[in-house]
């Protein structure tokens, strides 16, 4: 008997531990005013904007909000996220459909973005600290494994690979000082590049779950009438014309009579070498301005 007292003190302990300790962690990171946290927060609470763009880190650095918003003549939220896929892209339209429908989603797509990826759906941890106040991206954070709702109720798992990033994110205010609307610029070169672009590395197999998140958003934009772009930007890799990816997409786009546009092999960007390009991923600042005027003006024709 005096076994289960203490044992049940124990557990009531641990859970107000976890309780005290969470609340405190879940406080300072909604205090978050810049950096990546802050810009997934604001994409999911707050932002407004007609044109949202969606993505991976190809997205943040290469759409430049304030460019598109002055061609389109409407307001831009660069909604992309570093590090992530479709599904994170499918996740943060839900949060925003709960509150408003963009007039307007402009998808980066990944030239390999229906491939397989060996970290599962690992990413998708940054956007744990939203699980208990948005319960539409409940379903998605359970797929990461059968036991994900029941750890969920942890506060403190919701929030256990941040406290570094949520002290620094406070006490900095250096954090993304020259982000404008959600677009990150990329100014310092991180890698040397060749003098011609290479191959594009061998390819893994299609993730059938991928293509299905896909079709899904293509889905979700059209019942909250929202008009879906699934636009590829430059890169600086030699693409084979049969890339799986990009034949998929392709044609899921023709069928839906969604607009698809390519220019990951432009020659206004890949035919003048590793200038334009911080790496073999990214375009610089420069490019990225450059690109989203084109990219703009080539919605605005098709509108």
């Amino acid at each position: 008997m005096e076994f289960l007292r203490k044992f049940f003190i124990v557990v009531i302990s641990l859970i107000l531990l976890d309780k005290a300790l969470g609340l405190v962690l879940q406080h300072y990171y909604f205090k978050i005013r810049r950096g990546e946290l802050a810009r997934t927060t604001y994409a999911i609470d707050s932002c407004i904007s007609e044109t949202v763009i969606l993505g991976s880190s190809r997205a943040v650095h290469h759409y430049v909000s304030p460019v598109i918003a002055d061609i389109l003549n409407r307001s831009c939220y660069n909604a992309g996220q570093d590090k992530q896929r479709l599904i994170y892209c499918l996740a943060i339209l839900k949060t925003m459909y709960r509150r408003y429908s963009p007039k307007e989603i402009i998808l980066d797509l990944n030239p390999t973005a229906f491939e397989k990826n060996e970290n599962g759906l690992d990413e998708l941890g940054t956007l744990l600290p939203y699980y208990s106040s948005h319960p539409e991206i409940r379903p998605i954070l359970n797929m990461r494994n059968k036991f994900e709702w029941l750890k969920a109720r942890s506060r403190l798992y919701c929030f256990n690979s941040l406290p570094l990033k949520i002290i620094f994110n406070n006490v900095s205010n250096q954090r993304d000082t020259n982000e404008k609307n959600g677009y990150v610029p990329l100014l310092n070169r991180k890698a040397l590049l060749p003098d011609s672009a290479g191959n594009l590395p061998a390819t893994q197999p299609i993730d059938d779950r991928i293509v299905s998140t896909f079709k899904n958003l293509i889905q979700m934009t059209k019942e909250h009438n929202s008009t879906l772009y699934v636009v590829v930007s430059p890169i600086y890799f030699r693409i084979p014309k049969d890339l799986m990816s990009l034949s998929w997409a392709k044609t899921i786009c023709m069928e839906e009579g969604i607009p698809f546009l390519d220019y990951s092999q432009d020659s206004r960007f890949l035919g003048h070498g590793p200038e334009m390009f911080l790496d073999d991923g990214h375009l610089n600042d420069s490019s990225a301005r450059l690109f989203s005027a084109i990219m703009a003006t080539d919605l605005k024709k098709i509108n």
